[in-house]
């Protein structure tokens, strides 16, 4: 998993984070294939190696994009609002929920529930910063520790989510 991408398939992932971004939901392989001004084939084929490559999962049945790290197309407990636009998307877990904003240099609120206690967690990131947290002194804690103890050599972190 993880696995270096070439330059296209950088390019590939960036258009269909931004389509999803956009969009809220898996964009298809002809708007992907229009974003990159490439052929339909050519598009799946970047598909194919993201997803092999770790950053993207797929529906098995579907062959739908259910999740291009850091964002899921379908509801997850971690939604992101995009403040600027007024838009809901959702991530995958704490961590990528507030990536988010750096990473499109969007101003965003994180929103989730603690795990442990149910109870509502609010994130505000402006320019790269945590501006403001409700309730006052959360923390995120993650560990990839037993993940990494299995050595699995095909892990998925979307299956969990």
């Amino acid at each position: 998993m993880w696995g270096s991408l070439t330059t296209k398939e950088r390019l590939a992932r960036r258009a269909l984070l931004g389509l999803i971004l956009t969009t809220g939901r898996d964009p298809g392989l002809k708007a992907l294939a229009s974003r990159l001004e490439v052929s339909e084939s050519v598009a799946a084929k970047l598909l194919s190696a993201l997803e092999r490559k770790g950053f993207l999962v797929r529906d098995g049945r579907s062959n739908t994009i259910n999740a291009a790290y850091p964002l899921s197309t379908r509801p997850t407990q971690h939604q992101v609002m995009l403040k600027d636009r007024g838009q809901r998307r959702y991530a995958l877990c704490a961590i990528d929920a507030l990536g988010v904003g750096p990473l499109f240099g969007v101003t965003v609120i994180a929103n989730a529930k603690c795990p442990h206690c149910g109870r509502s967690i609010r994130v505000h990131v402006e320019e790269n910063q945590i501006v403001a947290v409700k309730p006052e002194g959360v923390v995120v804690w993650y560990t990839l520790s037993e993940l990494l103890t299995k050595r699995a050599s095909k892990l998925n972190l979307a299956r969990t989510h």
